[in-house]
């Protein structure tokens, strides 16, 4: 009499299988990450922008009420900017205290290598691509 082999219910996944999955995963994120702190990047690029559109909002109220820019503080006008942990502001009154300067510049390592900017009492404003 021959006896019959039971063959047991195979139960999980074998190693080669979670091997492809882990590799197929890797090669998704490799592809992803970059892109999506590009996307971080940016999003905090338009922020200190949004921020330093505030400011400069501000500076102009502070004009209209004092007829000069003198007194005005990035502390006291802007807390948003003041604080932000991506980019360092700074504010710069020019001559007679009839003009400004606002410039940001990066201050992480999230945001090294991205461009400074700088914005003026005209609005004119630029992104310096050697911060």
């Amino acid at each position: 009499m021959t006896k019959g082999i039971s063959r047991k219910l195979s139960k999980g996944f074998t190693l080669i299988e979670i091997m492809i999955v882990v590799t197929i995963i890797g090669i998704l994120a490799s592809i992803a990450y970059p892109s999506y702190l590009d996307y971080v990047r940016r999003g905090h690029q338009t922020e200190a922008q949004g921020q330093m559109m505030e400011l400069a909002s501000a500076l102009e109220e502070h004009r209209a009420k004092n007829f000069t820019y003198s007194g005005a503080t990035l502390s006291a006008l802007s807390p948003s900017l003041a604080a932000n942990a991506h980019y360092n502001a700074a504010l710069a009154l020019g001559a007679n205290n009839q003009s400004y300067t606002i410039t940001s510049n990066t201050s992480s390592s999230l945001m090294s290598g991205m461009p400074a900017l700088t914005l003026d009492n005209r609005g004119t404003a630029s992104w310096d691509s050697h911060p």
